[in-house]
């Protein structure tokens, strides 16, 4: 739903400009858990230097070894990936990127973007 900027099987759940403001940072630093530079928006992730997304209007939210949810507002598109076997630590492996980026390869060459 937030991909597609808040319409949801043709039926309107939250408006526009509510979507956009998930995108709107309300905290960034060092997370202490994860030892790593954090941004955060209203729920979500936002790209930084530890999360580089293609799309500057996207967001994230990963899980513990490795899951990872990809929401793109420019692109219209989400991917997840749920692994059935953890990677190790809390932030995982690089499989969930192995995954998803293939999808933004495949949306620049279907729609001519990069």
């Amino acid at each position: 739903m937030l991909a597609n900027r808040g319409v949801s099987k043709g039926k309107r759940i939250m408006s526009d400009a509510g979507t956009w403001r998930a995108l709107e940072p309300q905290i960034e630093g060092l997370d202490m858990v994860l030892g790593l530079p954090v941004r955060h928006g209203m729920g979500y992730g936002l790209p930084g230097d530890a999360m580089p997304l293609p799309s500057s209007n996207t967001c994230f939210w990963g899980g513990w070894g490795g899951s990872l949810v990809v929401a793109d507002l420019d692109k219209r598109v989400c991917c997840a990936y749920v692994m059935n076997k953890m990677g190790e630590g809390p932030t995982g492996d690089l499989r969930a990127f192995q995954m998803i980026m293939p999808v933004y390869q495949a949306l620049a060459t279907s729609r001519g973007i990069s």
